[in-house]
């Protein structure tokens, strides 16, 4: 999508081949926003030398006054990739009610639209994001929208040259006229695209590209099929969304939202590379695109639930440095040279309480969504008024007790781990509170759903 605010910026700060490397890396970045492109196919994509491009970057990656960085570096595995930092990340989505965008149409990306002017590009935006918004194929413009003043981006020269211009490289798809408003006489201009238009608009391929480069890089060569990219994708955006979704709906700060978009990268990412470890021993999911992504579902609740642990114990051992006032109270007298009161020790240690919000938030979303996976997982017994037999009630428990069991598994090595190399700051015996109530809390859940699935009673004939 292009945003309403790529949209402004498109309209007003660019040249024409920035205008078209801003669309490029609109279509090829992943969900965070990274062009998952090297430079030097960027350069063909956009219709320019590597060498200019270079040039086109370094200056998009300097903000210029109220201007932010359009582009941003960033390292991925080792490789300088640049993030398009323009609008929402693409995993977002948007807002159906409020949020305005512009379809990326095909025409944007063809040979005759990079040879128009800055002014024709303009133009023919302004007409696509209105369609967009419309979902109208003929839309209009008053006059003084396009030029109101001597200061606008249009001279009536300029729209002039603009309108011959895309008459004769892009005519066949769509056609420039102007008219007059029947009852107020005023100047207008009529945009008519081609029928159909609406619908021929470019999908971004990125994350498919980046979801079959990780599983290759991780050691399997096989094709993965679309359709089966396609089911792991589906599994990766819930991680994404719904790691957001509390968030959305708490007042937290924007270091905590960034931190949970990095983790559910990590989780996605390092969940395929093992799922590509296990691809050799089970190519039939390669067949399977459904099992393909129920198995990928399980891993990511297995990695989930150890960064649970993780930020479970992050935020206990922060706890235990905050409970040390006469400390910190030490270190603040020390800093001010003179004796201290509790609100100076409490802005002493501000930074410090922040980071134990921050673990003890993301602790929390990443455990509510283990336990959501948990209970969706869990076979229950089917609604009152339906035949349950006893065989049905069998399968039920035997695929309950897998999960129970590969739960308790995981959350053992994990107390074994923390255990044994968890921070020194907190007692051996108390490094494990956490996931100690964690898995209590399972246990009765589990017993619960025993208890639902107990045999039925044998009736007498």
């Amino acid at each position: 999508m292009i945003y309403e605010e790529t949209y402004q910026y498109l309209l007003r700060h660019v040249s024409s081949t920035e205008f078209d490397t801003c669309l490029y890396a609109l279509l090829h970045s992943d969900w965070d926003g990274v062009i998952q492109s090297p430079l030097h196919s960027m350069a063909r994509g956009v219709g320019t030398t590597e060498k200019y491009l270079r040039q086109i970057i370094r200056k998009l990656t300097s903000p210029h006054g109220s201007v932010q960085k359009v582009f941003v570096p960033v390292d991925q595995d080792g490789e300088l990739l640049y993030k398009f930092n323009l609008g929402p990340a693409s995993i977002l989505g948007f807002y159906s009610k409020s949020d305005r965008y512009c379809k990326k149409y095909r025409f944007f990306y063809s040979d005759a639209f990079k040879g128009l002017s800055i002014h024709g590009k303009r133009l023919l935006l302004m007409a696509a994001f209105r369609m967009s918004v419309l979902r109208s194929e003929e839309v209009l413009f008053d006059y003084s929208e396009i030029v109101p003043d001597g200061r606008s981006l249009f001279t009536r020269k300029r729209l002039l040259g603009a309108i011959d211009a895309v008459h004769e490289a892009l005519g066949h798809l769509v056609t420039i006229t102007f008219a007059s408003r029947a009852f107020s006489k005023k100047e207008v201009l009529v945009i008519t695209f081609k029928e159909g238009i609406l619908t021929q608009y470019m999908e971004n391929r990125a994350e498919r590209t980046l979801l079959r480069k990780t599983i290759f890089n991780s050691g399997f060569l096989g094709h993965i099929s679309d359709s089966v990219c396609m089911e792991l994708e589906r599994v990766g955006k819930y991680i994404y969304r719904s790691f957001l979704q509390q968030a959305a709906s708490s007042n937290i700060s924007t270091d905590i939202r960034e931190e949970l978009l990095k983790l559910a990268r990590f989780v996605y990412t390092h969940s395929l590379r093992k799922l590509a470890h296990a691809l050799p021993a089970n190519k039939q999911l390669l067949l399977a695109p459904k099992q393909a992504s129920a198995y990928l579902s399980k891993i990511i609740y297995n990695e989930t639930l150890e960064q649970m642990a993780k930020y479970a114990h992050q935020a206990e051992s922060i706890k235990s440095l905050l409970d040390r006032e006469p400390f910190h109270r030490e270190i603040s007298e020390k800093a001010l040279g003179r004796k201290v009161n509790a609100r100076e020790v409490t802005e002493h240690i501000e930074p410090i309480l922040q980071k134990h919000h921050q673990a003890e938030f993301i602790r929390s979303v990443l455990n509510d969504w283990c336990e959501k996976w948990l209970i969706s997982r869990v076979k229950k017994v089917p609604e009152e008024g339906r035949k349950v037999t006893n065989e049905d009630k069998q399968t039920a428990s035997d695929y309950m007790t897998s999960i129970r069991n590969d739960t308790y598994g995981e959350l053992d090595k994990l107390m074994a781990t923390i255990r044994k190399y968890g921070s020194h700051a907190i007692a051996p015996a108390d490094r494990n509170a956490t996931l100690a109530n964690k898995k209590a809390s399972l246990q009765a859940f589990f017993a619960i759903q025993k208890d639902r699935l107990a045999p039925l009673p044998l009736t007498s004939c």
